[in-house]
């Protein structure tokens, strides 16, 4: 099996490798890296990369349900305001 190159990888293609592959402490450690190479973010913890990482797929999601709600409002069975104000958004 050949090994993923994780240095060539995006830092969005390594993300997605890390939650496809989440036991995989060298491609974790490649992300970390990474990440603190961003400016303004600075990783003292395991703990608080995971909660980085956790944070970043939350807003993920909120986007991808956000297109969702779009979409379906666009059907005009159901007005967009009134689909997030049953959600509470």
């Amino acid at each position: 099996m050949t090994k993923a190159n994780f240095q060539a990888m995006t830092k969005q293609e390594l993300r997605a490798y890390v939650l496809e592959h989440r036991d995989d402490q060298e491609a974790f450690h490649a992300l970390t890296d990474k990440l603190r190479e961003e400016p303004g973010i600075e990783i003292t913890s395991t703990e608080q990369m995971h909660k980085l990482i956790e944070a970043r797929l939350d807003e993920a999601d909120a986007r991808d349900a956000y297109k969702v709600l779009e979409e379906i409002a666009g059907l005009g069975t159901t007005p967009f305001e009134d689909i997030k104000r049953e959600l509470g958004i």
